[in-house]
Parts: structure tokens; C-alpha cells; sequence
């Protein structure tokens, strides 16, 4: 094993990112904050995987959910003491994720009034109990983005409340916002032609899954408005591309023409490449990517990433007897997790070593 792992931390060393500091590896998936709040856990995610975070379910899983105000509830308890336990062991970048598990009525004033005190809660919560923020995914699970053509307005309104209330509960939350709506949008327009899109009609709702993303543009265009400390792109256009610097980069471009140059400077934009290099399904934990496929993926990620890099974990994929389905794990697994912990290494190197960022500029 270490002879591998060895080779394999030379090869990332070589090619490792010429940036000042290292991007953090983000987990989708994975864990369950109610049952594995053990040292156990966290050693195993944080020593043996490697990650460095989550993007934690199961706390307002959906907008209707409100985790409420008391600190001394069961759920702030055990969110504040998952927290404090994986951050022992390096897992401290954590984040509450918010779906799209259930309808959205954008004609239901008091229940879009509640969403609104609902992630005002949530911010308050991840306050508490030390995580970074709130990852909202956009994906539409059950239709929400289908745009009947007088709806804009609306959302556009609710996006903004939403982004007022967590910047209130919350002013330091970095925000992610995982799928990139401006692509989905679009889907089958180039990244680079995207810009020129903007403003447009997608196309007739029937020809998306759930509707497209049609009301997810003025969505995003009052939740960006805000003036945050830090907004995160999570994207998924990564996920089977080995050189990840362009699409980074576009997208990065993306968003500053779409939020205004000035904005996406004050908001600290950057985007996040996500990796899916296992799981085909909760009870498939087959790999997707083989070791070295990975590991060159995972060096271009680290190398496009700014702040954070992400893999998507398919439920259980990288835990056998996982919360979200046991089965056994791919049989070449420990590569995956070696792989992680040489990049690692490696990006902490040159970041430490002003003469190795010097060569690689």
C-alpha cells in the first residue's frame, strides 16, 4: 500500500495547484448528522476518507421544514455536537443543504412568508452551532421552476427575502449554490455561448425534467442581490471532464456578467467543480471513475478550485455500511481515499513552499 501511495503522491505532487492556499473537499452525501455524531464517524470521514466537509441533509431538508428557534431543542443539540465532533478530526467546513423535496406554491403568500422565517432559522442554527452556512440545491425534484409567465416577479421578490432573513440570522454564511441553473437552464448551449442566452426563452416546460428552470433565473437574481460575505457555485458540469480549468472558469464568468462584475467581487464568488466517481445507485457502489481516472480528476479539480472541491458520494458509496444503504464498496477503494489524502498533501506542499508556487506560475 504505501508504495502506491507513494507514487501516487509524487505524480499529484508534480502537477499540484500553484495557488496561496488549498481548496476544501466537500462531501454531497454520505453521512447522517443524527446517528453518526460519533468520534468513530468522524475519524473514519475525516482520517480515513479524508474530506473536509459536508453538505448536511437531513436538518431543514426541505423549505417547508423549520428547525425553529430553541437552542435547547434536540435538533440544535445534535447538529452543534456533530459539529463539534468532526471538527476534531478536520471535518469542519459543514453546511446546512436545503432541497427541493416538496412543491413550491409561488401563489401561497403565507406559506412563501414561512419559507422565509424558515431559512432565517436555519442560518440561526448553522450559527450556533459553528457551520459555515447554507447550501441551497436548486435541483427541481418535484417541479418548481416552471414558468407560467407572470410568476417572476414573485419569486424574484421571495429569493430576495430569503437572502435578507439568513444574512441576517447569519452575516458571515458563505452561501453555496449547488446546480448551476444559469447552464440548466440552457443545457444544450455551450458554456461559452451561454451569456449570449441570457434573457431568452428556454423552450416549452414539457421538454425538461420538472419543468426546466425557467423561474430559477429571477430566483437567483434576488438571491444574489444580497451583499454576502461569500457565495460558492457548486457545479456539476465537472463531473466527467478531466480538465476542469475551462469550465471553471467560464462559469466564473458566467456568474460575474449575470450578478454584475461589482457584485461578484463584494460577494467573494468563486465556483466549486464536483466529482461523482462512485455510485451508480444506493445499493451500487461501483466505481464510475477507476483510481487513476480519479486521481487525475481530483488534480484538476484542486487545480481550477478557489475555495472548495466536492464530490457527489451517491448516498453510501463511500461507506459500507452507510445510512443511506449497506453495501459493500468498490473493491479497489482504498486507491480513492489514497488518492485524496496525496492531493491533499501535495496542494499543502506548494502551498507552503513559496519557491515550488514560484515554478509553477
Amino acid at each position: 500500500m504505501l508504495a502506491p501511495f507513494g507514487a501516487l503522491a509524487l505524480l499529484l505532487f508534480v502537477t499540484a495547484p500553484a495557488s496561496a492556499g488549498c481548496p476544501k473537499l466537500l462531501m454531497f452525501d454520505g453521512t447522517n448528522f443524527h446517528t453518526q455524531a460519533t468520534d468513530e464517524q468522524a475519524a473514519y470521514w475525516g482520517d480515513t476518507v479524508g474530506v473536509q466537509g459536508f453538505f448536511v441533509n437531513r436538518v431543514m431538508a426541505s423549505w417547508q421544514d423549520d428547525v425553529g428557534t430553541r437552542t435547547d431543542s434536540k435538533l440544535w443539540r445534535q447538529l452543534g455536537l456533530f459539529q463539534s465532533i468532526y471538527a476534531r478530526h478536520g471535518v469542519a467546513d459543514n453546511f446546512i443543504k436545503v432541497a427541493l423535496y416538496k412543491p413550491i406554491d409561488w401563489r401561497d403568500g403565507d406559506a412563501l412568508k414561512q419559507v422565509v422565517r424558515n431559512f432565517s432559522h436555519a442560518a440561526a442554527l448553522a450559527r450556533h452551532a459553528g457551520l459555515k452556512g447554507i447550501a441551497i440545491d436548486l435541483e427541481p425534484y418535484e417541479p418548481t421552476w416552471v414558468d407560467s409567465g407572470e410568476l417572476s416577479a414573485t419569486v424574484q421578490a421571495e429569493a430576495s427575502a430569503i437572502a435578507e432573513a439568513m444574512r441576517t440570522a447569519y452575516p458571515q454564511m458563505t452561501l453555496v449554490v449547488i446546480k448551476d441553473a444559469l447552464h440548466q437552464n440552457y443545457p444544450h448551449t455551450p458554456l461559452d455561448e451561454l451569456v449570449s442566452k441570457f434573457g431568452t426563452d428556454p423552450g416549452p416546460s414539457r421538454h425538461f425534467w420538472h419543468g426546466g428552470y425557467a423561474l430559477a433565473i429571477p430566483f437567483l437574481h434576488g438571491l444574489l442581490s444580497a451583499d454576502w460575505a461569500h457565495v460558492v457555485v457548486a457545479t456539476e458540469v465537472t463531473y466527467d471532464g478531466a480538465d476542469m480549468a475551462a469550465p471553471v472558469r467560464q462559469t466564473q464568468r458566467n456568474y460575474e456578467v449575470f450578478m454584475g462584475a461589482e457584485q461578484a467581487g463584494r460577494s467573494g464568488l468563486s465556483v466549486a467543480p464536483g466529482l461523482w466517481p462512485l455510485g451508480h445507485s444506493y445499493t451500487d457502489k461501483s466505481a464510475r471513475d477507476t483510481p487513476p481516472a480519479f486521481a487525475e480528476h481530483l488534480r484538476s479539480a484542486y487545480s481550477a478550485a478557489k475555495d472548495y472541491v466536492w464530490i457527489y458520494g451517491y448516498g453510501s458509496a463511500w461507506q459500507t455500511d452507510g445510512p443511506y444503504g449497506e453495501a459493500p464498496v468498490t473493491p479497489d477503494f482504498p486507491q480513492y481515499t489514497a488518492a485524496i489524502h496525496a492531493m491533499r498533501a501535495s496542494c499543502t506542499t506548494r502551498a507552503a513552499d513559496p519557491h515550488m508556487r514560484r515554478q509553477a506560475r
